[in-house]
């Protein structure tokens, strides 16, 4: 679709949080791309920072495989004993600020 079609479902779904909200960074990773490939930098830099930077914020020291920002104690195990502390999809940020924001020489 054309890019302004694409930057107003993306506004439409940060504004109206889903019915199940995104919780793993695997899902975020997908939700920033999305907003990066259709001109949305701010929004994406804002996402980066607000849900990975809120897992540093509420204390992670690795990123955790699931994070609610909204209920840092949410866990789909029952338990945040049994969730991940260093996942893969970690690597996002960096990853999209190589990609998007880094100078080319």
């Amino acid at each position: 679709m054309p890019d302004k079609k694409n930057r107003e479902l993306c506004k439409r779904v940060l504004e109206k949080k889903a019915g199940i909200p995104l919780v793993t960074p695997y899902m975020y990773h997908y939700m920033t791309e999305a907003l990066l490939q259709c001109g949305m930098k701010a929004e994406a830099v804002d996402l980066i920072k607000n849900y990975w930077g809120g897992m540093i914020r509420d204390g992670a020291d690795t990123y955790w495989e699931v994070y609610n920002p909204e209920d840092p104690d949410f866990s789909p195990y029952g338990s945040t004993i049994l969730n991940s502390y260093c996942h893969g999809w970690s690597c996002t940020p960096t990853y999209f600020i190589r990609k998007y924001f880094q100078r080319r020489k």
